[in-house]
Parts: structure tokens; C-alpha cells; sequence
């Protein structure tokens, strides 16, 4: 009797040992998906932020192009459109609609509901989307940077300004310089805000699976 006593409480404790951990692996579960959700939203917000700047930027550079001139201090009326600066103006607008356009894309692929399905494959492939986003960024960034510099040039050739390859002069060479400068905090940024995010899911993974 005392030995069928001891099994029927050994069951007990079993089954009831087994629904405690069951429940705390879902409350573990449910508190490491909402974080997930927030980081999306983070990563969200960041990018609906570089699409504002993009806009303004846009809209700054309509505005201010026509009295760049005056600004300077060149001599001639306050506001003037040269087809020079309107071809200027042109490509800078579209290239900023290009890339308000790549980040809008990424806008709209972040997901950030509250993520079903098992938890470790959500994170699993939010790490590895986000290998992929910042490879693609990367590659997407540099083409717009290289495309800035033969438009620039070509432009240049174009207005009568100077042949295509003719840069050996101080002031071509220091916009080179600032524009690679640009690039390569840009890049280091951008790579830096992947990777924290990627080490957040990676620490939500890890904490899940300890």
C-alpha cells in the first residue's frame, strides 16, 4: 500500500513538474516574441526615419537650387535656373527617389506583429533576412555612390566642364575624398545597425534555446 502510496505521488509531482515547465516555456515563449516584435518595430521606425530625410532633402534642394547662385555670392539676379544646375537638380531628385524607394520596400517587408508560429525558426530566419538585407544595402549603396560619380563626371563632360577622366584638380579630388568619407560612415552605420539587431535576435535565440 505505502509502495503504490509513493508511485501515485510520484505521478503527481511528474505531471504536475511537467506543467509548470510547460507554462513557463510559453511564458518564456510569449515574452521573447514580444520583444521580437519590438525590435521590428524599431528597425521600422529607422527606416520610415531615412526615407523622411530623404524627402526633406529632396524638397531642400528644390527650394534652395534656384538662388544657389545668389548664396554663393555669384553676381546676377537672386534667383536663377541655369540648365546646368536644373540637369544637377534633376538627377539628384532621382536618385533620391530611387533610394526612397529601396527603403520603402524594406518598410513594407518588416513584419512587425507579433511573430507566430515556433519561435526558434522565427528568429532563425529574421537572422538570416537580416544577413541578406545588409548585404543587399551594402551592394545597393555602393552602386548609388559609383553611379553618383559617373553621372557627376559625365555631366561635367557634357556642360563642357572638363573630360570625363580629367579629376587631378584640388577641387574635383576633395569632393571625391568627402564623398568617399560619406560612404564609408554611411556603410559602417548602416552595417553597425544590422549587426545590433542581428545579436539582439541571436540573444533572444540563445535565451530561448538555454
Amino acid at each position: 500500500m505505502e509502495l503504490e502510496d509513493l508511485k501515485n505521488n510520484w505521478r503527481k509531482e511528474s505531471t504536475e513538474n511537467l506543467v509548470l515547465n510547460t507554462q513557463s516555456m510559453e511564458q518564456l515563449q510569449s515574452i521573447l516574441k514580444e520583444k521580437t516584435s519590438g525590435t521590428l518595430k524599431g528597425m521600422k521606425k529607422k527606416h520610415e526615419r531615412i526615407i523622411t530625410f530623404l524627402l526633406i532633402g529632396i524638397l531642400l534642394n528644390v527650394l534652395i537650387n534656384p538662388f544657389l547662385h545668389f548664396l554663393l555670392g555669384d553676381e546676377g539676379p537672386v534667383f536663377r535656373i541655369t540648365f546646368g544646375g536644373l540637369l544637377s537638380l534633376i538627377t539628384i531628385v532621382a536618385i533620391c527617389i530611387i533610394v526612397v524607394f529601396f527603403y520603402w520596400i524594406k518598410v513594407i517587408s518588416i513584419k512587425t506583429e507579433r511573430p507566430d508560429g515556433e519561435l526558434k525558426i522565427v528568429l532563425t530566419q529574421h537572422i538570416k533576412n537580416l544577413n541578406r538585407s545588409l548585404r543587399q544595402e551594402i551592394y545597393f549603396i555602393t552602386a548609388i555612390f559609383v553611379f553618383l560619380f559617373i553621372i557627376g563626371r559625365a555631366t561635367s563632360q557634357y556642360l563642357g566642364n572638363g573630360s570625363f577622366w580629367d579629376i587631378f584638380h584640388q577641387d574635383i579630388l576633395i569632393a571625391i575624398l568627402a564623398a568617399i568619407c560619406i560612404f564609408i560612415f554611411y556603410i559602417y552605420k548602416r552595417a553597425s545597425f544590422y549587426k545590433k539587431n542581428i545579436l539582439e535576435f541571436q540573444k533572444y535565440l540563445d535565451d530561448f534555446i538555454a
